[in-house]
């Protein structure tokens, strides 16, 4: 049983500030702690009841956030590139999300955006505002693996079950403003996210995969014209007003396929 962990940091435990995401901050250090432990949690729960592999993708801004030498030596560090490049993709089986944040625009979520809360506005896939757990869900559900599991704030574990149906989650904050979070007992979270991967893994067979139609047509808002500038001089990409651009994709074929 394969299943692959994508993990983010505004979703983390412990992770309650803006300025804990900058690369250069004391927060950011403590950040990347607790991005080892919850991820860990969960690396524990899905081999506690019947993971064979464990992969793992570092989904933070440049991917740099582990600290290696602390992610348990059973899972494998991969990004979802090639994850794809090396036909690993078909061999997934389910899909956990760690750490993880709601679409912008999220009433009561901390750090709401999507790729880039500069510059990304609303992305949609066919239409249907999402963010970057549809992104994963999708790439992965296109080759038949579900999302079984989200630990996250509040807002954002509502999101997965939202599209991904009664999938188990790990709340491990409520926010109090877009930039700042209270979050819950950080023993209890560690627990939690243990606990509640380990239940996940028990709907494998019962949680369907998100399938979207294809051809697919994916279309971003910018906060800028400049930004849309810059976007649609992209191939395959048109620029449809002065903030929006759309690209038409006929079928999920990598992690990239479906941004920009």
């Amino acid at each position: 049983m394969h299943i692959h962990i994508i993990t983010d940091l505004e979703g983390i435990s412990g992770v309650t500030t803006i300025e804990q995401m900058e690369f250069d901050s004391f927060g950011y250090e403590y950040a990347r702690k607790r991005l080892m432990i919850d991820t860990n949690a969960a690396i524990r729960g899905a081999f506690n009841n019947g993971a064979d592999v464990v992969t793992v993708t570092d989904g933070h801004a440049r991917g740099k956030n582990f600290i290696d030498e602390l992610l348990d030596s059973r899972a494998k560090k991969i990004n979802l590139i090639d994850l794809y490049s090396q036909g690993l993709h078909k061999e997934v089986d389910a899909v956990m999300f760690v750490g993880t944040h709601a679409m912008p625009g999220t009433m009561n979520a901390f750090l709401d955006h999507v790729q880039s809360s500069t510059a990304w506005y609303n992305y949609y896939i066919n239409n249907i505002k999402c963010g970057e757990l549809v992104q994963g869900g999708a790439f992965l559900g296109f080759y038949g693996a579900p999302v079984i599991f989200a630990s996250a704030d509040e807002a954002a574990c509502e999101e997965a079950k939202y599209f991904f149906g009664n999938i188990q989650t790990a709340p491990v904050k409520k926010a109090l403003t877009r930039n700042k979070a209270v979050s819950y007992d950080l023993d209890y979270c560690e627990r939690m996210i243990e606990d509640r991967a380990s239940k996940a893994m028990n709907l494998i067979g019962n949680i369907k995969p998100y399938k979207i139609n294809v051809p697919v047509e994916i279309k971003v808002e910018f906060t800028r014209t400049d930004y849309c500038d810059n976007a649609s001089e992209r191939p395959n990409v048109e620029r449809i007003d002065a903030r929006t651009v759309i690209k038409k994709i006929p079928q999920i074929t990598d992690y990239m396929s479906i941004l920009l």
